[in-house]
């Protein structure tokens, strides 16, 4: 009692000195612009796959949990949790929690999302990195036990991301909601408007959970493709925040007055993949592929592109602070001498003067000025790399259908705020999109299964380190060096905050406190 007439003390006081001393920031209301650089390129959170619109997703909807600056589990629609068992969880939800019509959320509706992420027919890949469910049950209305069949100790990780958000199941079923064509959440904010490649009008949630959140009324999210034009609007203040794939982007924002240049650290890295399926692909004899990694020059990279605001990055992003599989000799040997173990296993090969082409779509700047670096990298060994800018149709057609048709190819691996889940990626026939390019391996797929059951700890991280060097070993898709993510807002209009670490693309993570204040 003595702690609560303190804590009453001490906010009359400090109400009383505001009330002296004037305001100091808007009162709450108003409208925040956010230059978003593209659209959303579906409406259905539990298939989609682009980390562009994951970013719109958690403005829109809930998942049970969330994750903390530092990547910990905290909670989300679920106030509390427990595992009695290592394949059983107990999730108690938020009785004030509701949908932005003002429908109740209750366990009927957790049961059932979970259970379409879960169906194969739906084909989520947030569902497959659940698990196999045994059961999803409502215990009451605001109690939920999900049974795995095998211990998955990164499920409330997976449970964190915007793809496994939780659907008003009862309009679901009726007919009243269609994921594939609208959103309907119980997150801060709600659709009122959208125009396709132009905007989305957003509106605070009056049901949302969170008392007195969000601050704002209204989020205007304007899709500018254009870097420039997005500068340009922080500079005429007709945007508020903005999101930049180009690395200049750091230093051109500071050269505008009262913008803020965030750079936001990621568990994301860029990675090269490796044709070693394709019969015509040079790449197909594994001493080529090891000569091509050893003679890749990462921190090159990460000077030459990134002004030295990346980092070198491997199979477990270095973002976890988790110091394994970093001690490979394609990372650790001096280049001097890697470069003539790489000569020297091209000519074992009988590969010399090979010329290949390195697929950098169109769909990140960052993707061509990549492989300029890797082009010169490879010269160093005596191959001769072409540089090939194509569309992102092209991109995905030659790079991740059945019948693949290129050497290298440039793309990028989401890194979420658990390093099981990265491994995933490795397992062609588990997530499908490399299949075309990657040889598959039953003894990697049985360590990463050992992986995924494991507590962290010693144990893990020695079962981690065999998976690492079976994927350093084939050299079929290679961590590059990590993903920043690049911000600018107008502190003179907006009194913003964001995390110092991101691993689910849930960038505005705190959008709910922003304010304005102009």
């Amino acid at each position: 009692m003595k702690f609560v007439k303190l804590i009453g003390f001490i906010f009359a006081a400090v109400a009383t000195a505001f009330m002296l001393a004037g305001p100091t920031v808007a009162a709450p209301g108003g409208m925040i612009t956010w230059g978003k650089p593209s659209e959303v390129l579906s409406t259905d959170a539990h298939l989609s796959a682009d980390g562009t619109s994951w970013t719109m997703y958690y403005l829109i909807y809930d998942t049970l949990v969330t994750t903390t600056d530092d990547l910990k589990i905290a909670p989300g629609l679920a106030e509390s949790w427990e595992q009695p068992t290592p394949t059983t969880y107990i999730f108690k939800l938020r009785k004030n929690a509701a949908f932005s019509s003002g429908r109740p959320l209750t366990s009927a509706d957790v049961v059932g999302s979970l259970k379409r992420l879960a169906d194969p027919k739906l084909g989520s890949y947030a569902g497959r990195q659940i698990g196999d469910v045994k059961q999803v049950v409502a215990l009451d209305d605001h109690t939920v036990k999900l049974e795995l069949k095998q211990p998955n100790t990164a499920v409330l990780s997976v449970l964190s991301v915007s793809m496994t958000a939780i659907y008003p199941i009862q309009e679901l079923e009726n007919g009243t909601f269609d994921p594939t064509k609208e959103m309907l959440g119980s997150g801060p904010f709600m659709v009122v408007e959208h125009r396709q490649d132009e905007s989305w009008t957003l509106v605070r949630n009056p049901h949302y959970w969170r008392q007195g959140y969000p601050i704002v009324d209204k989020v205007l999210v304007r899709i500018i493709q254009d870097d420039a034009a997005r500068l340009a609007g922080l500079r005429d203040g007709s945007v508020d925040i903005a999101n930049f794939e180009n690395p200049d982007a750091a230093t051109l924002l500071k050269g505008i007055l009262n913008v803020e240049p965030i750079i936001q650290k990621t568990t994301n890295y860029f990675r090269l993949d490796v044709s070693a399926l394709q019969d015509d692909s040079p790449f197909k004899d594994i001493r080529v592929r090891h000569a091509m990694a050893l003679a890749l020059d990462r921190q090159r990279i990460v000077d030459a592109v990134f002004g030295g605001e990346s980092a070198v990055d491997y199979v477990v992003p270095q973002a976890f602070g988790k110091p394994v599989c970093r001690d490979h000799p394609d990372y650790v040997t001096p280049r001097e001498k890697r470069i003539v173990q790489a000569r020297e296993l091209l000519q074992e090969a009988g590969a010399e003067n090979l010329k290949v082409g390195i697929v950098a779509s169109s769909v990140l700047v960052t993707f061509p000025l990549i492989a300029q670096v890797m082009k010169a990298n490879l010269a160093d060994v005596g191959i001769d790399a072409e540089v090939q800018q194509i569309p992102v149709a092209d991109w995905y057609q030659r790079v991740f259908s059945a019948k693949t048709d290129f050497d290298l190819a440039l793309s990028w691996l989401a890194g979420y705020s658990n390093p099981t889940q990265i491994l995933s990626n490795w397992n062609p026939e588990w997530v499908g999109w490399s299949a075309g390019f990657m040889t598959p391996s039953a003894e990697y797929n049985k360590a990463v299964n050992k992986v995924r059951q494991l507590p962290d700890g010693p144990e893990r991280d020695r079962v981690i380190e065999q998976a690492c060097q079976i994927i350093y070993d084939q050299a079929n898709m290679l961590p590059l060096v990590s993903k920043p993510d690049y911000l600018g807002y107008r502190k003179d209009k907006i009194k913003a905050r964001f995390s110092s670490i991101e691993g689910n693309f849930n960038t505005l993570k705190y959008i709910t406190e922003f304010s304005r204040q102009d």
